[in-house]
């Protein structure tokens, strides 16, 4: 296997940085804070929340309606 090249690994997750609606950051510093969480582990838990609502709107059938 050829050498690795770069920066050593340091164990740590990176870090990843996203533009937003500065009233949707406030939203989600503040929903964190009521939940006691970080913001990165509050967005994790409310993309996952979201995807699984859209997976199962996508499951209704005519008969569910």
């Amino acid at each position: 296997m050829a050498p690795r090249i770069g920066r050593p690994r340091t164990g740590r997750k990176p870090n990843f940085i996203v533009r937003m609606n500065p009233d949707a950051a406030d939203a989600a510093r503040q929903a964190a804070r009521d939940s006691g969480k970080q913001v990165g582990q509050w967005l994790e838990e409310a993309i996952a929340e979201k995807r699984e609502r859209e997976k199962e709107a996508g499951n209704v059938t005519k008969a569910d309606c």
